[in-house]
C-alpha cells in the first residue's frame, strides 16, 4: 500500500512539471525557502523564520529541507551538507561573505556550520554549481551562512530578542538572547546561547546515543566614522561538549571555536564606483574526541582483555581576507577583487591498549600524527561582468587561484622504487570560469542557460592525513600529497514559469563532467596495512578519472484559494564513476581485486518529492501545514565502496504557527507524525554494526519568539 501511495503521488509530481506554460521571474516561497529568479543563478535562501520554526536548531537539518541539497548524518547534530551528490570540500561553505573555518575532525564531525550558532543566522543561501567564484574556489556549490549584523538607528535604541525552543524526542531544550541597538554612529549586538540535547529514540522505541551540548556568546559592533564608510567588528566564541556520533569510532568530547573578523564597507565612493569592501577573518577550532563513552567502557570490569582507549587533538585554524569592488555604469556591472586564504592543521591520536595476561595488567600506548603542521594557501582574483538588456542579461564571471601546500609530516612510504607518500610540497595554478545568458519572456517569464568551470585544490585531508577510517567504507585512508587538482566541467538550464491562476514553476535540468575525480584506491598489503580497529585495508586518495552527475530539481507552487495554498517538489541525482576497483574477501580475507566498471559514486540520495498544503487564517495571524515527504528506494549503488541499497519511506509532519502580535511568536510542531521507522541513505552505519543510523520517532516541538 505504501509503495502505491508512493508512485501515485509521485506522478502527480512529475504531471504538474510537466505543465506547458509561460514563465515568472517571482521568488517561489517553500515554507521559508525562498528560489529567486534564474538571472540570479537561481540563488536560493533559507529565511529566519524558517530558522524559528524548525524542531532542531542545527542548519545541516535546515539545508536538507532544499530541493537537491541533502545530509550526511552520523549523529544527533552537526548534519554535513551535500549539493548534488558533491560533499565535503567540493562545496564552499562559509559566514558573512566570505568567513572560512578549517574543522578539526578527520571524520568532519564538526563541519563548518557546526561551529556558527544557528539562532545566529539570519539567512542562508545557495549556489548550486561552479557560478559563484567572489568567494574562493567554487566546484559544487556555495553555501554561505549570514549571521546577525547591527545596523544604525537614527536615534540611540536597545532591542532585544529571546528564542526559546522544547523538543519531546531528542527531549531537550534551546535558550537564545539577543540585545542591540545604538545611533547613528556606534551601534552593537550581543548574544547568547545554550542547549543540551539528550538521546533520541527511533520508532521502534530504540534509544540512539545522540546527545549534546552546544553553548556560546557573541558581540558585533559597528562604527560609521564618516558618510557612506562603515567598519564592523566581530567576534563568536562557540562550544560543544560530550556530543556523541554512534556512527564515527569516536565522539566530540571539547570543541572551542574562536571566529574574529572585520569588515570595511564604503558605499558610493564616486560616481562610477557602487562599493568597495574590505574583509580581514581567523578562526581557531580546538577539537579533542575519544571513545570514552563507548558501550565497552561502562561495562568493563577485571579481567579484561583487549580494551583500545584513543584520544585525538587537533588545532585547526584559517586566516584570510578579501577585497572587492562594484563598478556600475549604464547597462554594465563590473565585479572584481582578490582574496587569500591560509588553513593549516596540526594534530595527534593516542591509543592505549589494556591487556590481562597471567593475572597482570600491561598497557601498551602510540602517538600517531594524524596531521603535523600541514597547511595549504590559496590566493586568488576573480571578475565578474553582467550586462542588463531590456530581454537578456548576460554574465561572465572568471578567476584565477595559486595553490600550495605543504606538511611537516616524517612519514616516507616508498615501495619497490615507488614513493606512496614522500615529496609533501605541491602548487597549483588554477583556472576558473562560467558564462549565462537569461532570456525575460513576455508575463514575467524566464529562461536561463548557463555553464561553469570549477576547479578545487586537494584539501588538507586527501593530501595529508594518515591511516584513519575517514571515508565511507571501513578502510584506512592514506593522503597524496601529489594529487592533481579536480576540475567540474557544469552545465544548467533553468526554466521559471508563472501560470497565473494555475501557479508557478521552477525546473533546473543539470549535467556535470568531472575530471581528476579523487577518491579513494586500494594498496596492495605489501605497501601498508590497516592501522586502526576494525578496518580492512588501506586506501589512498588519488585521480581516478572521470565521475559524471546529472539530474533534475523542480518546484510547483499553487496559487492562494481560500487561503488554502500547495507546494510540490523534487529533485533527482545520478551518479557514475568511470572505472574503480574493489577487494574480494574470502570472509576476512583479501583473495583478488575486481574492475569495476561505471560504477555508482557513493552516497547519492535517491529520488524524493515533498508535498506541503499550508493554510493561512484568523487575517493570515495563524497558518497550518501539513507536509508530506516521499523518498524514493536507493538501488544504484557503488560496488567499490560496499554500499548497500535502501528502502524508500514515506513520512508525515505538521506545523502550526501564531503571529500573536508584534512581540510575540509561537511554533508548535510534529515530526514524523504517524511514526515511522526510517533512516536516510546518507546516514552512516552505526560502528560496530552493518545497521544504518535511523531516524528519530515522533516528535513534538514548541518555538517561543520575543521580540522587542
Amino acid at each position: 500500500m505504501r509503495k502505491t501511495i508512493f508512485w501515485i503521488l509521485a506522478f502527480l509530481f512529475i504531471l504538474t512539471s510537466g505543465i506547458d506554460a509561460q514563465i515568472l521571474n517571482d521568488t517561489i516561497n517553500l515554507e521559508g525557502i525562498e528560489i529567486h529568479g534564474a538571472n540570479e543563478r537561481n540563488r536560493i535562501s533559507i529565511t529566519k523564520e524558517a530558522m524559528d520554526n524548525t524542531g532542531i536548531p542545527d542548519a545541516g537539518i535546515m539545508l536538507r529541507n532544499i530541493p537537491g541539497l541533502n545530509g550526511i548524518k552520523k549523529g544527533g547534530a552537526s548534519i554535513d551538507p551535500m549539493i548534488r551528490g558533491f560533499r565535503f570540500s567540493q562545496l564552499n561553505v562559509m559566514a558573512d561573505d566570505g568567513m572560512k573555518v578549517e574543522g578539526g575532525c578527520p571524520n568532519r564531525m564538526d563541519p563548518v556550520a557546526s561551529h556558527i550558532e544557528t539562532d545566529d543566522i539570519e539567512s542562508i543561501e545557495v549556489i548550486k554549481g561552479p557560478y559563484a567564484l567572489k568567494y574562493g574556489p567554487s566546484f559544487g556549490g556555495i553555501i554561505q551562512l549570514k549571521t546577525f549584523t547591527p545596523k544604525p538607528y537614527e536615534h540611540f535604541e536597545v532591542h532585544g530578542r529571546l528564542h526559546t525552543s522544547l523538543n519531546s524526542n531528542p527531549m531537550g531544550a534551546n535558550q537564545y538572547l539577543l540585545v542591540h541597538g545604538g545611533g547613528q554612529k556606534v551601534y552593537f549586538g550581543i548574544s547568547g546561547s545554550y542547549k543540551t540535547y539528550g538521546n533520541y529514540k527511533d520508532a521502534d522505541g530504540n534509544e540512539v546515543q545522540s546527545s549534546f551540548t552546544k553553548f556560546n556568546y557573541s558581540a558585533d559592533i559597528g562604527f560609521r566614522p564618516v558618510k557612506n564608510h562603515e567598519l564592523l567588528v566581530s567576534m563568536h566564541k562557540n562550544y560543544g561538549r560530550d556530543i556523541r556520533f554512534p556512527a564515527l569510532p569516536m565522539d566530540e568530547i571539547e570543541d572551542n571555536t574562536t571566529l574574529l573578523s572585520m569588515d570595511y564597507h564604503i558605499i558610493r565612493p564616486n560616481k562610477a564606483l557602487g562599493k568597495l569592501d574590505f574583509k580581514l577573518y581567523n578562526s581557531d577550532v580546538y577539537h579533542e574526541m575519544d571513545n570514552q563513552f563507548r558501550p565497552a567502557y561502562s561495562s568493563i570490569v577485571p579481567p579484561y582483555s583487549g580494551l583500545m582507549q584513543a584520544v585525538a587533538t587537533v588545532n585547526a585554524s584559517n586566516t584570510g581576507g578579501r577585497m572587492e569592488l562594484n563598478y556600475v555604469q549604464g547597462k554594465h556591472e563590473i565585479n572584481s577583487g582578490f582574496d587569500l586564504e591560509l588553513a593549516k592543521k596540526d594534530g595527534g591520536r593516542l591509543t592505549k591498549m589494556i591487556m590481562m595476561m597471567n593475572g597482570f595488567e600491561t598497557i601498551s600506548k602510540k602517538n600517531t600524527n594524524l596531521w603535523k603542521e600541514s597547511h595549504s594557501l590559496n590566493t586568488g582574483w576573480f571578475g565578474d561582468y553582467i550586462l542588463h538588456l531590456s530581454n537578456y542579461q548576460i554574465q561572465a564571471s572568471a578567476r584565477v587561484d595559486m595553490n600550495s601546500a605543504g606538511s611537516a609530516d616524517t612519514l616516507k612510504l616508498i615501495k619497490e622504487g615507488v614513493a606512496y607518500f614522500d615529496d609533501l610540497n605541491s602548487s597549483f595554478v588554477n583556472f576558473s570560469m562560467n558564462a549565462g545568458i537569461t532570456r525575460f519572456l513576455k508575463g514575467g517569464h524566464s529562461l536561463a542557460i548557463h555553464f561553469g568551470r570549477g576547479v578545487r585544490s586537494p584539501d588538507l585531508t586527501e593530501r595529508y592525513i594518515k591511516f584513519l577510517v575517514v571515508g565511507y567504507d571501513n578502510y584506512d585512508y592514506l593522503g597524496n600529497p601529489q594529487l592533481k587538482p579536480e576540475v567540474n566541467y557544469q552545465s544548467d538550464l533553468i526554466l521559471q514559469l508563472n501560470l497565473d491562476k494555475i501557479g508557478k514553476l521552477n525546473l533546473d535540468l543539470y549535467a556535470s563532467l568531472v575530471e581528476n575525480y579523487i577518491s579513494g584506491v586500494i594498496l596492495p598489503s605489501s605497501v601498508a596495512t590497516p592501522k586502526s580497529m576494525g578496518a580492512i585495508g588501506v586506501k589512498q586518495f588519488n585521480n581516478t578519472g572521470q565521475a559524471r552527475f546529472f539530474g533534475f530539481e523542480t518546484t510547483y507552487q499553487s496559487p492562494g484559494f481560500n487561503g488554502f495554498s500547495a507546494i510540490i517538489s523534487g529533485a533527482f541525482t545520478y551518479g557514475i564513476h568511470a572505472a574503480t576497483v574493489r577487494n574480494l574477501f574470502d570472509g576476512t580475507q583479501v583473495i583478488g581485486t575486481e574492475a569495476v566498471e561505471n560504477d555508482a559514486i557513493q552516497e547519492i540520495p535517491p529520488f524524493e518529492a515533498k508535498l506541503n498544503i499550508n493554510y493561512l487564517f484568523f487575517k493570515e495571524r495563524m497558518s497550518a501545514t501539513i507536509g508530506t515527504r516521499l523518498v524514493a528506494a536507493q538501488n544504484h549503488v557503488s560496488l567499490a565502496y560496499y554500499e548497500k541499497e535502501t528502502p524508500g519511506f514515506v513520512i508525515l509532519n505538521a506545523n502550526y504557527n501564531y503571529v500573536i502580535n508584534k512581540i510575540f511568536k509561537v511554533n508548535l510542531g510534529v515530526q514524523n507524525l504517524l511514526n515511522q521507522q526510517y533512516y536516510e541513505h546518507l546516514n552512516r552505519r552505526i560502528v560496530g554494526s552493518s545497521n544504518k543510523l535511523t531516524e528519530p520517532g515522533r516528535s513534538v516541538y514548541m518555538n517561543l519568539v520575543i521580540t522587542i
